[in-house]
């Protein structure tokens, strides 16, 4: 009886060594973890040509590292790509309106954006000599394509664990580094041999030469999850987040988009080129693991 006795509470104490153990390995104060999100993701604006479309699915992934602060408060950071979607759509007159005006741009002979420099001779930047076959559209659907290095810069409210689960809030920014930026584009061209618009789509455009000049933006990242806990250290997370973009992902003028180009009496164009403000938003839905 004295050997059943000695063997149970034995085993009592070792059970509770362990899950003491498995408690504080929850609860270190380094972790380390990996994160995969879907983001529906869509542009608002500040212009009056420009306006949300569409909201698009992009995605993203990346590795997370957090900093126990204190039993409540936890700071996240780490590295990660996301691939963001959206689409705009501009506000352009119907083409039969006689004093219209209309969202446009050029592209050459190899697919690349031609700049709206004041002082171009008409017939060089249309193309309308055959010696540079250049392409003008009216843009009318625009869904942005956009490629960024994340670095999130978090501080998570921390509730106790119950039953293994552990819920949390979270707030705080997200710097990004514009590594791609390009679109997809639906258009009227008009063909001068029919004399009448057609409809085209102009794909993967590179639009990165008319991103933001400086290539960095910063965001509000703010959400709520929950963490289950597997074994030891291991946690299953789950959390929703909203991001707002505080920075343009374009030029505040455009260098490529015009709204107006006039020639004058030698042919010479002055353009007004586009004002933009477009503004990444998203909600992100994040899964991960941390160790």
């Amino acid at each position: 009886m004295k050997k059943i006795l000695m063997i149970v509470s034995s085993s009592i104490l070792l059970t509770s060594a362990v899950c003491a153990q498995e408690q504080n390995d929850f609860d270190r104060k380094v972790r380390f973890g990996l994160r995969l999100a879907g983001s529906p993701g869509w542009f608002s604006s500040n212009d009056n040509f420009t306006s949300k479309a569409k909201t698009n699915f992009g995605y993203g992934f990346g590795l997370n590292m957090e900093f126990r602060l204190s039993n409540i408060v936890h700071f996240q950071t780490g590295v990660g790509g996301d691939f963001e979607r959206g689409t705009v759509k501009y506000n352009n007159s119907p083409l039969t309106a006689a004093n219209g005006t209309w969202v446009g741009y050029v592209i050459d002979t190899k697919g690349e954006l031609v700049s709206a420099n004041d002082g171009e001779a008409a017939t060089s930047y249309y193309g309308t000599n055959n010696s540079q076959p250049n392409k003008g559209y009216i843009l009318n659907e625009r869904k942005i394509k956009a490629t960024y290095v994340t670095v999130p810069l978090i501080l998570k409210m921390m509730t106790k664990e119950f039953s293994g689960l552990k819920y949390f809030g979270a707030f705080g920014g997200e710097l990004g580094f514009r590594t791609a930026l390009k679109a997809d584009d639906q258009t009227d061209y008009f063909n001068t041999s029919t004399l009448k618009f057609e409809k085209v789509e102009n794909n993967d455009l590179n639009i990165a030469r008319d991103g933001s000049i400086v290539p960095v933006r910063l965001g509000l990242n703010a959400g709520i999850g929950a963490e289950y806990r597997l074994s030891g250290s291991t946690a299953f997370v789950f959390s929703i987040n909203y991001f707002r973009s505080f920075t343009n992902v374009m030029r505040a003028e455009s260098r490529f988009n015009h709204t107006k180009a006039t020639p004058d009496t030698n042919g010479k164009l002055t353009f007004d080129n586009l004002n933009q403000g477009l503004f990444y938003n998203a909600i992100r839905i994040n899964l991960g693991i941390m160790f």
